[in-house]
């Protein structure tokens, strides 16, 4: 079969067409550092990067989550160190008036004062809010978990004492009926409120497995007590400096002081290791933060390694291809410079 230039020239045509595109491809994948643009080019490498970009979207809500939390515990660790200050001085005061240094009548009046601005200063420090939520709430993020009114210390609207039955306010399902304040104390003092930190998030039988999540839920009553015990003492530590305040102002014998000392050392114990407990879940939040930002490390790379090609091997291609395509330019103009008359000899 007779070769035409016509042929010829429509053969080269289409290499160098080819080669250019192919230029032009990895000068792109140069520039960009991709392996592919479309999934229509590697099918299966467009799959595993689907599926890799998920994780790493997912890692990313993780690391988010787990930042806010550790932001709020730290700040619920500074909180509750404030609030240990306040009740080393009240015991400091209480000890004074108990070994004699304070024991004039004038002097148990400035104590009593002292301990009703203890009080002011430790609610408002349980009301500490972290952006727009309250920390010491429990579930309850958005109401004052807090309410000091005389020698009234409520807690989301319940007497911390449990002296006085609770009223359910208007809007709610049970408006206008009343509930044993006890009860509702210990029920809200097991409120969670849960934060996915890529634990594995599952449910059994409709309820969320807590070794699953992290709770970020603080009732602040689990901090300062609720309740009263048999001798009409409250477990709350800020009502109770109220009660010794208000023997104080009677100008009570210290001797009569000694139960509520007794009291006030435990419930003062009972913040300490509540403070404990926050410093713990703060170390527990530093390590999950070390873990996912790991998982972040090996999603990028996995990323990397599926989507995007080495630079050196890209730069080697480039120069491969365009060594060729060169090569092409010189063929073509010794081939498509020849005329009719040489393929007739």
């Amino acid at each position: 079969m007779r070769v035409t230039q016509t042929m010829m020239a429509r053969q080269y045509t289409s290499r160098i067409s080819g080669t250019l595109n192919d230029l032009n491809y990895v000068n792109k994948q140069v520039g960009t550092g991709r392996k592919f643009f479309k999934g229509s080019e590697n099918p299966a490498g467009a799959a595993k990067a689907y599926q890799l970009r998920r994780q790493v979207s997912q890692a990313n809500d993780y690391v988010a989550n787990n930042e806010d939390a550790q932001s709020t515990v730290n700040t619920k660790q500074g909180t509750l160190t404030q609030v240990s200050k306040a009740l080393e001085d009240v015991y400091n005061n209480l000890l004074g008036v108990k070994t004699g240094t304070k024991d004039q009548a004038s002097d148990k009046a400035i104590v009593a004062k002292l301990f009703r601005g203890a009080q002011e200063t430790i609610i408002n420090d349980m009301n500490t809010k972290y952006g727009d939520k309250f920390l010491f709430g429990g579930n309850n993020v958005s109401d004052v978990p807090f309410v000091l009114k005389g020698d009234t210390l409520t807690y989301r609207g319940v007497d911390v004492n449990g002296k006085t039955d609770y009223m359910w306010p208007t809007g709610t399902e049970k408006a206008g009926q009343t509930e044993d304040s006890n009860t509702l104390l210990k029920q809200l003092s097991g409120d969670t409120l849960y934060t996915d930190l890529g634990f594995g998030l599952s449910f059994k039988d409709g309820e969320i497995v807590s070794s699953s999540v992290f709770n970020t839920a603080t009732a602040g009553i689990n901090v300062l007590g609720y309740g009263s015990d048999g001798d009409g003492l409250s477990n709350n530590i800020v009502s109770l400096i109220g009660q010794m305040a208000t023997m104080l102002e009677k100008d009570c014998d210290p001797s009569a002081l000694d139960p509520y000392l007794t009291k006030f050392k435990d419930l003062k114990q009972n913040v300490l290791n509540a403070t404990t407990q926050i410093g713990s879940d703060s170390m527990f939040l530093e390590y999950s933060q070390s873990r996912l930002e790991d998982i972040q490390d090996n999603l990028a790379t996995k990323v990397s390694n599926t989507e995007y090609i080495d630079s050196e091997e890209a730069i080697m291609n480039l120069n491969t291809i365009d060594y060729m395509y060169q090569a092409l330019l010189k063929t073509g103009k010794n081939i498509l410079s020849n005329s009719f008359i040489d393929f007739m000899s």
